[in-house]
Parts: structure tokens; C-alpha cells; sequence
């Protein structure tokens, strides 16, 4: 059973899964393994977070938390109604796991690199590898049992 009172923070340096007490993580905890300054900042960050090509890099694939991106466009009426189970989830998860919102109109790039052809997508990123992609639009319940191995 997981310690509810420990974070867990990947090592952008090295990628090291990193267990964090949670009275520590605003004192400039380091890596376990290279010893690299882990930028615990990242979980303050306000979610879900909008996911843009410009950022997706950085956001998504060199996250120190696993990621769940939602591939939505604004002109699906079941990607807009699933919208607020999203956000819901983001507030449940926040430091633990990064929500993201993709607009794949706008970021057809990542659409085309991950073969989004149709909307709602879930993709589960883990350590910069793509690890699960959901086709259509899940109940909250649902998401966090998917989500549950990688907390």
C-alpha cells in the first residue's frame, strides 16, 4: 500500500522515480539517483492544463508526473460535455497526476504524430512514453481506475 503522505516526482535529469515526503517537497528535495535539484514547483501548477505544441515537450513528455491528456475538439458535443469530468478529475489529482487538454484543431501536429483521427481521446503518457490511449469519452470513476497504476 502507498504512503498517502509521500510524493511521488520523477527526476527530469534522469527520469528516476523520486519518493518525496510530502513535508518536504517545498525544501528543494534532490534526486536520489544523480543527486539533480527536483523542481517540485511543478505540482503547484493550475489544472488542467492547456496542452499546446508549443509546450507539449515540456508539459507532456518530460513531465515528472504521469500525464493524462484529453484529445478534444470544440466543435464535438460529447468532447464539451465531457469537459467538466476533466476538470473534476484535475482538482482530485492535483500533484499527483498532470491533466492536460489538447485542442487537436489547433495542435494537429500532435494529432498527427499520435494518430488522432477522432475526438475524445484519452492518451496516458508516462515518463515521455505514450503508455495507454482510450478511444471516447469515460466516466470519472472509470478514469481513475485507468489512472490508479500509475499514482
Amino acid at each position: 500500500m502507498k504512503n498517502s503522505n509521500q510524493i511521488f516526482f520523477r527526476c527530469q535529469e534522469c527520469g528516476t522515480k523520486n519518493r518525496i515526503p510530502a513535508e518536504r517537497v517545498t525544501s528543494n528535495p534532490r534526486c536520489g539517483k544523480c543527486r539533480h535539484l527536483l523542481d517540485t514547483d511543478e505540482l503547484f501548477e493550475i489544472q488542467p492544463m492547456i496542452v499546446t505544441t508549443e509546450n507539449f515537450e515540456k508539459k507532456v513528455l518530460k513531465s515528472p508526473l504521469p500525464v493524462l491528456a484529453f484529445a478534444w475538439a470544440p466543435w464535438c458535443p460529447t468532447c464539451r460535455a465531457f469537459l467538466p469530468i476533466i476538470d473534476d478529475y484535475a482538482r482530485d489529482v492535483k500533484g499527483k497526476i498532470r491533466v492536460g487538454k489538447l485542442d487537436v484543431d489547433r495542435n494537429s501536429e500532435i494529432s498527427s504524430r499520435f494518430k488522432i483521427f477522432s475526438v475524445p481521446q484519452i492518451l496516458i503518457f508516462d515518463n515521455g512514453i505514450l503508455k495507454e490511449w482510450l478511444p471516447g469519452a469515460m466516466q470519472k470513476y472509470e478514469i481513475q481506475k485507468k489512472m490508479a497504476d500509475y499514482i
